[in-house]
């Protein structure tokens, strides 16, 4: 059973990975688009640096989900624990950007 968790653990986080990388492409596309005269107080500078900070803790991301496929079994819960912190705040990073760009092209 805790072959099967760890399995279905990795699998999971290999796809946010790569569903938060497509993410992370679709905002820097929008980004790139973004005048350079700024709207609402956010110049185009601003975006692209929270831009570069999700895209570090991506990067963090795919170091706790490696951490926690490589980590003993007694270790596993505590890195699983670690790789879903990391997941939920790169998530909850995305979705700010994104309402963040949303706000602007109204």
């Amino acid at each position: 059973m805790s072959r099967r968790n760890r399995h279905a653990h990795d699998a999971k986080c290999r796809t946010l990975l790569q569903a938060t990388a497509d993410r992370l492409d679709r905002l820097r596309s929008q980004v790139e688009r973004f005048g350079l005269e700024g709207h609402e107080g956010m110049s185009r500078d601003e975006l692209e640096r929270t831009l570069d900070a999700l895209r570090g803790q991506h990067n963090r991301l795919s170091a706790r989900v490696e951490a926690a496929r490589i980590a003993t079994d007694d270790a596993w819960t505590f890195a699983r624990a670690i790789a879903d912190q990391a997941a939920a705040e790169l998530a909850d990073g995305l979705d700010g950007m994104e309402a963040r760009l949303k706000r602007v092209a109204a």
